[in-house]
């Protein structure tokens, strides 16, 4: 379509020419004929073709010359559009595949990198080596194979920068056997640590749901039985027998929705959130809802949060639930009748809100282990307290896809104080 267009310009102009040609033949013999007349006739047929030709350009020239630029004009608008649209072809339209991917030179320096590798890489790579993009020595023989050999690849690997992720590269050579200096490969990538966590998870889930739900159902089938058996007409052992079963099934049922609280985290584990919310409110949403199990075992909740707003980029109800396992370990584990003290720390780029109990304190070789799942300092103790295992797991998981941290301080006698610490993020 467009071929056809540009020779039909040509023809136009082509015909342009010729007409002016022709009317400048008529012009000339009329201006000659004119002139005969005159006396001499060789003078008059000179003044009479000069005149006709002067004439001719003066009211003619302007509009052939007009015609001609636009004609002109119009095919160096249509070389350039073609050739706008080869740049588009080459360098716009490819940018905006939804693939990562990079194109690399025959010294295995990033030529082109895609809008989606970028945000994948979180930078711009092009005009480095690849051994400077990936630390991976499978993508680096599989690019070097594909440049000696011409020989494509399809594999995993894992990418430490800027996040450990799992990728799988797919390794395509462009040689050129003229000169190979010209060949070149490309690197699609795919992104499938999401893929990889559902598979751990799943397996992860199977192994503790099975070794953690053992004990209640084997106490819950123990009473069953008994009740079946020789206590079926015991009427004075039905009450505690069932107060058994309901404590171990309210235990499954808070190691359940643990489990899967703690997956869909894991899940989410590269998004960080965005939405803005108030720390402060958060809080006190939280020692509101738990001051009725404080008050229960004696503990007064005291809250220090200075003044002002606290606002982090977060997600709301997974922040409370991070507070809600700090207050409720803070509860179970600290002393009766002791206070509970929650603080606000303000640093450079960061809001820090520790809470602190008076308990026994936790040993310091036991501390680096306190977020691994199911780690028990005393499981006996923390089984009759309906603890799981899970909570400072999942405060762990929460406070890293919050971009955040945790920190635990404790002294044997004198308690312990766990802190979060949030990165800031201005008010809206």
């Amino acid at each position: 379509m467009k071929m056809g267009s540009h020779i039909d310009k040509r023809r136009k102009l082509a015909a342009s020419l010729t007409r002016v040609r022709v009317f400048d033949v008529i012009c000339a013999g009329a201006g000659a004929f004119a002139g005969s007349f005159f006396t001499p006739p060789q003078t008059g047929v000179i003044c009479g073709f000069t005149l006709a030709i002067a004439a001719r350009y003066a009211f003619q020239g302007r509009r052939w010359q007009s015609d001609a630029d636009r004609l002109l004009n119009e095919g160096e608008r249509s070389a350039g559009h073609r050739d706008g649209a080869g740049d588009l072809s080459d360098t716009g339209l490819l940018e905006r595949l939804p693939i990562p991917y990079l194109v690399l030179d025959s010294e295995s320096l990033v030529q082109f990198c895609s809008a989606d590798a970028r945000l994948l890489l979180a930078r711009d790579p092009v005009g480095q080596h690849i051994s400077t993009i990936f630390r991976a020595p499978s993508i680096l023989h599989a690019v070097t194979n594909a440049l000696r050999f011409g020989r494509n690849d399809s594999f995993e690997f894992t990418a430490l920068r800027p996040l450990e992720r799992q990728l799988h590269a797919s390794v395509r050579a462009i040689n050129d056997k003229a000169d190979a200096r010209k060949s070149r490969v490309v690197i699609a990538l795919q992104d499938i640590t999401r893929l990889r966590q559902v598979d751990a998870m799943r397996i992860d889930f199977v192994a503790n749901a099975s070794h953690e739900l053992r004990t209640p159902l084997t106490a819950i089938s123990g009473m069953v039985e008994t009740l079946q058996g020789p206590a079926r007409e015991d009427t004075a052992n039905h009450d505690r027998f069932l107060d058994i079963i309901a404590r171990e099934t309210g235990r499954m049922a808070r190691l359940i929705d643990d489990l899967l609280s703690l997956s869909r985290i894991e899940l989410e584990a590269n998004i960080a959130p965005t939405e803005p919310v108030d720390l402060i409110a958060i809080i006190t949403e939280s020692v509101n809802a738990m001051t009725g199990i404080a008050a229960e075992n004696g503990n007064q909740i005291t809250l220090d949060m200075g003044e002002g707003q606290g606002i982090v980029a977060g997600a709301r109800d997974e922040i409370m639930q991070v507070f809600h396992n700090l207050i409720s370990n803070a509860i179970k584990y600290g002393d009766a009748g002791k206070p509970i003290t929650i603080t606000r720390h303000n640093r450079a780029g960061g809001i820090g809100i520790s809470v602190r109990d008076r308990g026994e304190g936790i040993e310091a070789e036991q501390i680096p282990r306190l977020t691994e799942r199911f780690y028990r300092i005393s499981k006996a103790s923390s089984v009759a307290k309906g603890g799981t295992g899970l909570g400072l797991a999942i405060v762990k998981h929460i406070m890293s896809r919050h971009r955040g941290s945790l920190e635990i301080v404790s002294t044997i006698g004198r308690g312990s104080t766990f802190t979060v610490w949030f990165p800031a993020s201005p008010s809206k």
